[in-house]
């Protein structure tokens, strides 16, 4: 049973002597900042909102210890005659670089069961920049739980911040720009339950503008990082793997489903300890032009992943294309692009393992040459795996080819051996 306002460790931001209005109108911030600074003031504990629309004109900060608390007890989705516990956020339009919505300042500062809803922003070709919706404010142990992140420009930065063993669960939204960032994680961050997908809307205009811009994940420099049972769909990028001055992402991911992703794994770095996933969707619907399931970028830096079990579907170009000078494997995958217009794999640089996996046969007539585009000639089937001329190593080995091909240019540097065909 909760207490009353002015209690150890708990206040209602619609109680005195906070007042909330929950108009929807009215600024509603001070009573807000005052409410979570009393409680973390005595040691921390909830502040709680209860259903309404709350205006929030400028922006807040969750102190250590402390939790900012909805009525939403599961992932949540938006609706204006059952809003929860909704916070209307307007600061900073047309500034992405601007102060944070929500700054969960930590350590153990914790924001749950809140949708955040930017109200000016318009449907448009080009939506309005905001900053980002809630940031990490440096302390360990920042939590956002049930949370729905309606329409907000940028969603979570744990990066701009150290970020040490942050944990989401149950994060849903529609994020336009960019999603989740992470960096400057030291010790184990944890990400579970996301589904970023169209909960503001499905208007042409902004599909467009976040399948030709936007990004679901950025992951830096974080240390044995988890991520579960994640779902995007509609953007330019799924997940980018880079490095930052800090450094780059080793840990481990498993159910990862990326939807009418242009490229679903963007991977220019990683420590040396491998990026590990399993459980892996990827799928293209027509977003974007390059339709690249996972691209290895050449960047000066190396990159390490391993993939064991998964699904390439739908209009794919390419599955696998891998240009840097790292490592990749990927085993038990079965392959099923509705457009062959390249190499269903291509390794053109470092080392690869490629084996144990399904390959949909195809018929002559949906074939088109590499380099020409011109129907290749008769009884050739589509290439399967193509080793280019300047790889490390590489292993292909048993494989199901199914009327495919393998294409080796790289001669003693790989090992191409008990494939079915």
């Amino acid at each position: 049973m909760l207490g009353k306002s002015g209690g150890p460790g708990y206040a209602n931001v619609r109680e005195a002597p906070y007042s909330a209005a929950s108009d929807g109108k009215t600024d509603d911030t001070q009573a807000f900042q005052k409410a979570l600074a009393d409680v973390g003031a005595a040691g921390g504990g909830i502040v709680f909102v209860p259903t309404g629309k709350y205006m929030i004109k400028t922006h807040l900060k969750v102190p250590a210890g402390t939790s900012l608390v909805g009525v939403g007890r599961a992932p949540l989705t938006y609706s204006a005659q059952s809003p929860g516990s909704t916070l209307l956020a307007v600061e900073g339009a047309g500034n992405m670089e601007g102060t944070a919505f929500i700054t969960l300042l930590g350590p153990n500062s914790t924001l749950e069961g809140i949708t955040v809803f930017y109200p000016d922003q318009v449907i448009a070709k080009k939506p309005v920049p905001y900053p980002w919706a809630v940031r990490g404010g440096g302390g360990e142990n920042v939590s956002i739980i049930n949370v729905l992140l309606a329409n907000p420009y940028q969603g979570v930065d744990f990066a701009t911040n150290q970020s040490a063993r942050h944990f989401v669960r149950g994060l849903y939204g529609q994020p336009l720009f960019k999603g989740i960032w992470v960096d400057q994680c030291y010790d184990i961050g944890r990400i579970q339950d996301v589904h970023f997908w169209p909960f503001w809307t499905g208007d042409q205009r902004i599909v467009d503008f976040t399948t030709t811009n936007g990004t679901t994940f950025i992951f830096q420099r974080t240390d044995w990082e988890v991520v579960e049972d994640i779902f995007s769909w509609g953007y330019h990028v799924g997940i980018e793997f880079s490095a930052s001055k800090y450094g780059a992402m080793n840990g481990q991911m498993t159910d990862i489903n990326l939807d009418n992703v242009n490229v679903g794994f963007d991977v220019s770095a990683t420590q040396p300890y491998v990026v590990l996933v399993s459980n892996l969707n990827i799928a293209n619907a027509g977003a974007g032009t390059d339709h690249v399931a996972i691209w290895g970028r050449k960047s000066g830096k190396e990159a390490e992943l391993s993939i064991r079990g998964a699904s390439f579907w739908g209009f794919i170009k390419q599955t696998l294309r891998w240009e840097n000078s790292g490592d990749v494997s990927l085993s038990d995958a079965h392959l099923i692009p509705w457009n062959i217009e390249r190499p269903m794999m291509e390794i053109l640089a470092g080392r690869a393992l490629i084996h144990d996996n399904f390959f949909q046969p195809y018929r002559q007539e949906h074939i088109k040459d590499y380099w020409s585009h011109d129907p290749v000639p008769a009884n050739d089937g589509a290439i399967a795996v193509r080793i280019g001329p300047s790889v490390d190593n590489v292993m292909v080995h048993g494989n199901q080819l199914r009327g495919n091909r393998i294409v080796n240019e790289a001669g003693p540097h790989a090992l191409v051996t008990d494939n079915q065909p």
